[in-house]
């Protein structure tokens, strides 16, 4: 199926490069010049308008929290070969070998989370959330298609498309399909990730009455191998059968279920003032009332069908069946939430300028959290359920001075229910000092985080414990610089945490199948500094990331001082509509004490200290755009065989094999 994708879209491709070349060749440079310009294209036609992605603007949940506002299509090659949501310059992660499959990120990221959470996370880079829909307004019906994957083979493979068109002029509906299916390289390291989304936004003629709505479906099937057993794998040159290696799981899987649906409706009172942007107006209103609904059910289990002596050296044997294991935990979760939202702002046109917004609203949780041991006759060996609930108040104040500073504070209190008590107060504000010599950007945030429940409770075949953490504190502060004009951003942020949570393995000098969470009792304290950089050289670009990051307990959170990403490509334009951009990728980090991953919890822990040798990884490629379509090829991971015959982010978990891979990002919008 994957290959007949492909090769359409690469005949579809092929025949339009045909069109553009026989199209030159009957033409002259100041035709092509008139037919590639959009406003010639409009003037000069007398029966029909060319649409083209300027006439499809977007919008996010983020986006409409202050006033309604819509984005342009982003139609540009920018970083497109780099597709793997986990494989991303600045948000790089270890992982247990391939897409689909448990992650998490390299460098620490603190979670701004409070209230229950059950602790399940490290399939949740394929999850589609409220935040990452995109809601559309379409003048004419927009249609994305995208594959990208391995040239030929199963190991990787990704397929997405996304359709949406207003049924009216302000009733703009939407439905994607996502699928990942990725076998990899070794035996059980599929991942199978089925995204569905159902999506709608609605605008009063008058344009008080908002509704956005959306409906989720994902489901995520990560196998589970345990590893390979071959330690020396790396260390010879002969070319060794990856599907043959020993496993030390062989009929496990994870499987997480997230659905959840969100009907959101804002009404403006009063003034309705509005500002000019490209094709649409930017409304902002003085008085706001939102009122949200929110339904989550989201299942996880770990499942095991069947048991070897390998077994034992990732897992403990089972307690009531060494063969089958069911493990799983479900959690229905709905969400009531109102905010009124007040602005104050002069009437001249200069809308930005002293502008002062005060939000005040409150959210009621409603908590049924459900944890099962199963059988293989279906009967339950273990069974724990409650049902609690939580109200939080919320507030945020904000000024603008001018165009140029403005300060904003927000609160988040939980002051009834089970984890009454948690909190976060967080400060952010923005200083334009010039368009030459850029932007300040400082920040702030205090919390008190209640411990995930699988810390404090957790009952399965393998593990169980019970614990009564306290609440975790975090301290977190933010400087950052950004000049557009010399394409720089650098940053720095230092965190404190005290209570520091996390799994540690028991008795790592034996490499024990045990682990347990641990509570660090002092603080942890955290330095990030970050410098982003573009530079170019006539047709030569490169685009560097560097990460330095300290901690002050490598013991208990390990992590790499330093990564770097760097990008250098040329720039060059192919037949005169060709845009075409030819380059290498390299990335690297230092070493450090690499985390190991146990299946039975979907945990990454703290084992037997094995610092992993590092090496760059080398990415050559070829990406391009012909009108609405952009392509690329790419030879992941070239340097194989160059000093390093293979590597890992996780201990006992190899990284993939070099690979060529292709993708397509196809865009119909007319």
């Amino acid at each position: 199926m994957y290959k007949t994708i492909v090769l359409f879209f690469f005949i579809c491709l092929s025949f339009g490069i045909q069109q553009v070349i026989a199209q030159d060749l009957k033409t002259t440079v100041n035709e092509n010049k008139e037919l590639d310009s959009l406003r010639n294209k409009l003037e000069n036609s007398k029966d029909s308008v060319v649409f083209t992605s300027r006439f499809v603007r977007y919008t996010t949940l983020k986006l409409t929290k202050d006033s309604i506002q819509t984005l342009a299509l982003d139609t540009s090659l920018r970083g497109m070969q780099n597709f793997s949501p986990i494989v991303q310059p600045r948000r790089p992660t270890v992982n247990t070998g391939n897409i689909g499959l448990a992650a998490q990120a390299l460098f620490y990221e603190p979670s701004k989370r409070i209230g229950f959470d059950p602790g399940f996370h490290s399939l949740d880079w394929y999850a589609k959330g409220h935040d990452d829909i995109v809601y559309y307004q379409a003048r004419t019906p927009f249609t994305n298609l995208y594959y990208a994957g391995q040239y030929s083979g199963d190991a990787e493979q990704i397929f997405r498309v996304l359709h949406s068109q207003n049924i009216k002029k302000n009733w703009n509906i939407g439905a994607s399909y996502n699928r990942i299916g990725a076998n990899g390289a070794y035996t059980r390291q599929r991942g199978d990730v089925l995204n569905g989304t159902l999506f709608t936004w609605y605008t009063s003629p008058s344009k008080r009455y908002t509704l956005f709505a959306n409906a989720i479906f994902n489901t995520l099937k990560a196998y589970e191998n345990g590893g390979i057993t071959n330690d020396t794998i790396f260390k010879s040159s002969a070319t060794i059968d990856r599907a043959a290696q020993d496993i030390r799981l062989t009929g496990a899987r994870q499987i997480y279920r997230k659905n959840t649906f969100l009907i959101k409706q804002s009404y403006f009172v009063g003034r309705i003032d509005t500002l000019d942007q490209e094709i649409t107006k930017k409304v902002l209103p003085t008085n706001k009332v939102t009122y949200s609904l929110r339904y989550d059910k989201d299942t996880y289990a770990f499942q095991k069908t069947s048991y070897n002596s390998l077994e034992n050296t990732i897992l403990p044997p089972g307690q009531q069946d060494l063969t089958f294991t069911n493990d799983s935990t479900s959690l229905q979760h709905i969400q009531n939430e109102f905010v009124y939202s007040f602005f104050l702002r002069g009437k001249s046109a200069s809308l930005i300028k002293n502008e002062l917004k005060v939000d005040a609203g409150i959210r009621h949780d409603y908590y049924n959290y459900e944890q099962v041991v199963g059988r293989s006759d279906k009967t339950n060996f273990y069974e724990h359920t409650k049902a609690f609930q939580n109200v939080t108040l919320l507030g945020s104040a904000g000024y603008r001075f001018s165009n140029r500073v403005d300060l904003n504070f927000d609160v988040q209190q939980i002051f009834q229910g089970k984890q009454a008590g948690d909190f976060l107060y967080e400060a952010k504000s923005n200083v334009l000092v010039s368009n030459n010599v850029g932007r300040i950007v400082l920040g702030a945030y205090l919390q008190n985080q209640s411990p995930a429940e699988i810390y404090d409770r957790y009952y399965g075949n393998h593990y169980n414990w019970l614990n009564n953490f306290d609440r975790t504190k975090t301290a977190n502060f933010s400087f950052k610089y950004i000049n557009d004009k010399l394409r720089l951003d650098a940053g720095a942020e230092y965190t404190r945490i005290t209570g520091y949570l996390y799994f540690k393995q028991l008795e790592p000098e034996v490499d024990s199948t045990a682990i347990t969470p641990m509570q660090e009792n002092g603080s942890v304290n955290l330095l990030k500094i970050t410098i982003g950089k573009k530079l170019t050289f006539g047709k030569f670009n490169l685009d560097s990331y560097i990460v330095y990051q300290k901690t002050s307990n490598q013991s208990v959170m390990p992590t790499p001082e330093f990564y770097t990403f760097n990008s250098f490509y040329l720039d060059q334009t192919v037949f005169k509509v060709l845009k075409t951009n030819i380059g290498v990728d390299v990335r690297y980090n230092t070493k450090y004490a690499n985390y190991s991953y146990n299946p039975a919890v979907s945990q990454f822990y703290i084992g037997k200290e094995v610092k992993l040798p590092t090496v760059p990884v080398v990415d050559f490629w070829i990406r391009a755009s012909l009108r609405k379509a952009n392509i690329f090829l790419k030879y992941e991971y070239a340097n194989q065989g160059i000093g390093s015959q293979g590597y890992y982010t996780v201990y006992r978990y190899p990284m993939p094999d070099k690979m060529f891979k292709i993708g397509v990002n196809w865009n119909f919008y007319d």
